[in-house]
Formats: C-alpha cells, sequence, structure tokens
C-alpha cells in the first residue's frame, strides 16, 4: 500500500511540474512585455526561436493573477478585472483594464525648477512608480546643486471611487553642502594613497554629485577594482563626510578571445592575456595578438598610474598591413605620460616607428623603403557623451599633433595635425549627430612611409566608398593617398519598430595635396542603413552611394555601434 501511494505522489509531482505557456490577451495600455517581464519571466525576440516561450507551473496560477493586478494597481488602473483559463497547453490571462486613475491636480512649492523631474501633467495616467522616481530624481537634483540635505515631502492622494489623483511637491534647499572627511578602506594590494589620487573628491569642496559619478567612473576604469562603493554621511547639516570601499579583483589573470568582421578589415580573430593588478597598485600588463584579412598584430602594453590622475606607461609590437598597391610591416614602440583632468584628457608621447614597405605595384609612389622614424607626439580629447557605443546626446573634441626632425636618429623631417569633434542631439522620436574631421600631413626633408598619407573611404570615413579607396588612383586603380583632408557628416537616427532603428546620413568629403583640401571639388555621399538594438550597442548595417553617380560608386558597411 505505502509503495502505490508513493508512486502516485511522485506521479502527480511530475503531472503538476509540467510548464504550460503563458499568454495575455485584452491587455492594451499595459503590453504584454511587460506583464511577462513584471513575473520575471523573459519573452523572446523574434530571432530567438530556439528559446521556448514564457511558461509556468499551474498550480502558481492564482499568485500570478494576483500580481498581474498589483502591477496594474502601480500602473494606475485599480479596478482591473484578472481572470484565466487553461487547457493542456496553454494559460491564457484575460485583462480587462478598465478605468484608470487620472492625474486631477498637481500642487508644486519648490525653490528649484522641478519641471523637467516631475514626470505628470493634469490629464495623465497616475503611475506609482514614476511617482516614486520622481522623489529620487527631486533628492538627485538638488545634491546635484550642492544641497545633500534638502527637504523634500511628495505626497499623492489617490481617490479609487472618482478615479482621481492629487499630487503635492514641496522642498527646500537648507545650506549649501562641503565635502567632510573623506575616508579610505583600500584592499591588500592597493594602497589609499593610489585610490585617493583617482577619486575627484576632495575635502572641503563644495558637494557635488558629478564629483562622485566622475570618482565611480574612474575607480571602474581600472579592472583589477571588481566592487567600488562611494557612501556619503551627512553632519552638521551640510557636512558630508564619504567613506569610499574598494574590493580588489581576486583574479587579476584575465584571458580574452573573440572573432568578428566588419566591412572595413574583413573577417578578424584576437586573443589575449592581461593581468590586471600587476605587482600591486591597479598596474596592468597585457599581451594580446589580433589577426584580420588586411592587418596582423601583435602588442604589449604596460600601464601604471601615478599621483594626481597621472598615468604613464608604454606599448611595443609588431604590425603587418596590406594596402592597395603596396604592403608593409612595422616594429613599433612608444612610452607615454598621461593627465586626466575630469572630462579633459591630455597625451604626451614619444613614437618609435621601424617601418618597412614591401611588395610595392609602383615603385614611384608607393617606393620600397626600410625608414626608421622617432615623433613626439601630443593629444587631447574632451568626450562628453553619454555613451560611447549607442549615444544620444552629448559632444565630443579631440586633436593630435606629431612629427619629426631628420637626423642620426630619425629618417624624416615632417610635422601631421588632425582634429575632429561632434555632436550628438535628441529629438523627441530622433537623434541628430554631425561630426567633423580635419588633417594635414607636411613633409619637410627625407622621407616618410606612404602609410604616413592620408586614406578615406569606408566606415568611419566616407560611406559611399569603400575602405581607402576614394580619391586618386594610379594607372592600376591603387588610390595614392593624400596630404591634407576635410570631412564633414551629418546622420539622422530614428527608432522603426521594438528594437529596430534606422539611419539617413550625408558623408562629404574634401582632399588635396597641399596643406589646404580643394574645397572646390568634393566627394558627396549620402545614404541610409539599418540599427537592430543589443546589450554591446547597435548592429548596424550601412548602406552609401556618390550622389553625383549613384548607380557606378556604392557600398555597404556593417559595423557594431554607432559611428559616432
Amino acid at each position: 500500500m505505502k509503495k502505490k501511494f508513493l508512486i502516485y505522489l511522485l506521479f502527480s509531482t511530475l503531472l503538476y511540474a509540467d510548464k504550460l505557456e503563458l499568454l495575455f490577451y485584452g491587455n492594451v495600455k499595459v503590453t504584454s512585455s511587460e506583464l511577462y517581464s513584471s513575473l520575471d519571466l523573459y519573452e523572446p525576440s523574434f530571432y530567438e526561436f530556439y528559446i521556448k516561450n514564457p511558461s509556468i507551473e499551474p498550480e502558481t496560477i492564482d499568485l500570478i493573477t494576483q500580481t498581474i493586478k498589483d502591477y496594474y494597481k502601480t500602473k494606475g488602473f485599480f479596478h482591473t478585472d484578472v481572470i484565466y483559463f487553461k487547457n493542456d497547453k496553454f494559460i491564457t490571462i484575460k485583462i480587462e483594464e478598465k478605468s484608470p486613475i487620472i492625474v486631477k491636480k498637481i500642487s508644486n512649492l519648490s525653490d528649484l525648477d522641478l519641471s523637467q523631474n516631475i514626470p505628470f501633467k493634469v490629464g495623465d495616467i497616475f503611475d506609482a512608480t514614476k511617482f516614486t522616481q520622481s522623489k529620487n530624481e527631486i533628492r538627485v537634483l538638488y545634491a546635484e546643486s550642492g544641497f545633500c540635505n534638502a527637504s523634500i515631502d511628495a505626497k499623492a492622494w489617490v481617490d479609487t471611487e472618482l478615479n482621481e489623483a492629487y499630487l503635492k511637491y514641496e522642498s527646500a534647499k537648507n545650506k549649501k553642502c562641503y565635502f567632510g572627511k573623506v575616508k579610505v578602506n583600500p584592499p591588500k594590494d592597493i594602497d589609499e594613497e593610489v585610490i585617493k589620487s583617482i577619486l575627484y573628491i576632495e575635502e572641503n569642496e563644495p558637494f557635488s554629485v558629478n564629483k562622485i559619478n566622475e570618482s565611480y567612473e574612474g575607480l571602474y576604469s581600472y579592472e583589477g577594482i571588481s566592487k567600488a562603493l562611494i557612501d556619503t554621511n551627512v553632519v552638521k547639516e551640510n557636512i558630508a563626510d564619504v567613506s569610499v570601499d574598494v574590493i580588489q579583483n581576486e583574479k587579476p589573470l584575465r584571458f580574452e578571445f573573440g572573432v568578428g568582421a566588419s566591412s572595413d578589415e574583413g573577417a578578424m580573430v584576437s586573443t589575449g592575456i592581461m593581468n590586471r593588478n600587476f605587482l600591486g597598485n591597479l598596474k596592468t600588463l597585457s599581451l594580446k595578438t589580433r589577426i584580420a584579412q588586411i592587418k596582423q598584430n601583435v602588442k604589449l602594453n604596460f600601464d601604471m598610474p601615478l599621483a594626481n590622475k597621472n598615468f604613464t606607461g608604454f606599448e611595443t609590437g609588431y604590425e603587418n598591413e596590406i594596402f592597395e598597391g603596396f604592403k608593409e610591416y612595422k616594429f613599433f614602440s612608444s612610452i607615454y605620460l598621461k593627465q586626466k583632468k575630469s572630462t579633459h584628457i591630455f597625451k604626451e608621447s614619444i613614437v618609435f616607428d621601424k617601418i618597412n614597405t614591401y611588395d610595392s605595384s609602383d615603385e614611384t609612389l608607393f617606393p620600397t623603403t626600410h625608414l626608421f622614424v622617432i615623433s613626439p607626439k601630443l593629444e587631447y580629447n574632451y568626450d562628453v557623451r553619454d555613451k560611447i557605443l549607442d549615444p544620444t546626446q552629448g559632444y565630443f573634441i579631440n586633436g593630435e599633433a606629431i612629427g619629426s626632425l631628420k637626423g642620426e636618429f630619425s629618417d624624416a623631417t615632417y610635422y601631421k595635425l588632425k582634429a575632429s569633434g561632434g555632436y550628438i542631439h535628441s529629438l523627441e522620436k530622433s537623434i541628430v549627430a554631425v561630426k567633423g574631421t580635419y588633417g594635414v600631413l607636411k613633409l619637410l626633408d627625407g622621407d616618410i612611409p606612404t602609410s604616413y598619407r592620408f586614406f578615406a573611404g569606408g566606415m568611419y570615413s566616407n560611406r559611399g566608398y569603400g575602405y581607402r579607396e576614394l580619391g586618386t588612383t594610379n594607372t592600376l586603380g591603387d588610390p595614392i593617398g593624400f596630404n591634407s583632408i576635410l570631412e564633414l557628416t551629418a546622420e539622422l537616427r530614428f527608432k522603426i519598430y521594438g528594437d529596430f532603428g534606422g539611419a539617413v546620413f550625408s558623408d562629404n568629403t574634401y582632399i588635396g595635396d597641399s596643406n589646404t583640401p580643394d574645397y572646390g571639388h568634393g566627394y558627396h555621399s549620402a545614404g541610409f542603413g539599418l540599427r537592430y538594438k543589443t546589450p554591446i550597442g547597435p548592429i548596424a548595417i550601412d548602406f552609401g552611394f556618390d550622389v553625383e553617380n549613384p548607380t557606378k560608386q556604392y557600398a555597404v558597411h556593417f559595423h557594431i555601434g554607432e559611428l559616432f
């Protein structure tokens, strides 16, 4: 008898353990994706055909229907009816949303402008989640203005009979705040002074949320740090003491392997090893190799943080590259000193290049040479974009100057200047982005490698042309490069549906063999692209064509992330 009972119990358990696919029906204001998310269920995208649709255990259905009702209440629907139907394959939840709670009145008594932080206007559907978030945003707004101990009172009265909500926001600055004592709790292999040199928080300086965020960014820019926590404690009404806890990465060695492809370089494979806390104090040492169809290299890098947000290090390696009309291989090294002041980055380097040109198709334009050039280099970068791979707003400016004097240790006297900048602005349903790049190369004495010249065309240049295919060519059709360049790009990015987006663009290039490009003759391209949003940035395909000869001159480019 006991054996029969146990077998029956086991069979019953297995029977009830079978999950049924969950479907929603009747919901209008709240999407099915939101409802799945509220239940911690993942709804696969259309291309994830290998992942099953969300399913649940039948015995949990009563709990799930109550969860759906509660979620609707947070969205302002207090009278929603939720019932379910079940068969052998599906559980279908039928939803009747009914009338929502409408914001009837908003009272705002504050000494800062909260118009961008109150997410409601009269007539909107009340959303409890948005209301709670608005309180946090107001507190952050005051903190960003230097008031770490502001008085904030936000309340919502909901009348479920009249379906009305009345909102009240009251806030006051109190005293201006300052940073107090800064206490650092370092891990065993990182000195307190090193961590303090990364922080943007200074004792007795005005309190600033931006300084705290910049400190977080600085700390997490080091892979030797696995976790950082910056905590503030308000004392004496307007003094915020700071405690910084840092946990180092207990497994400093990291192995890397990747495969990919781009329209510029073709198929690519990369591998490497990095010690993210080499001999302590966040020094890094890495050895990496990257093999693409037109470029192959191996590099050894060493980076070390110094006091006051300064950095030093070196890079050395070997690279082989295939150009149209010639090939070159080089041994290269550089040592650098870098300073980071908030969003400003300055870098001074000395670059050593031993370059050999071979397999030339034109000895006049691409002479076979063996050159050694030592070049001091200066770089500046300022970047306030909100994201690098998929920016929605902000701008950037960068410039570099490099040159050399011919002598016993260098084969050329030359200089090369390059400057670029871009601006990204969000509109209501789209993003406008513009970028400009200017460069000039001047050889005064001796010889420089052909690869030092400017080349244009490709996904980061003019998208109506293939990689390095724009401009004057020799009799064999090989691009010869040029000494000056101006490139201007304008792009409109927009959503299409779900994670899909699109772009239309205009790329314009002016080139020349003197110090200035020939502005009387330009290469003008236009085109369109598709984007699919992923966690690592949008997957993009761009189709560009020359506006004067669109049927003969065009190119297709693919890449991950927006180009700027």
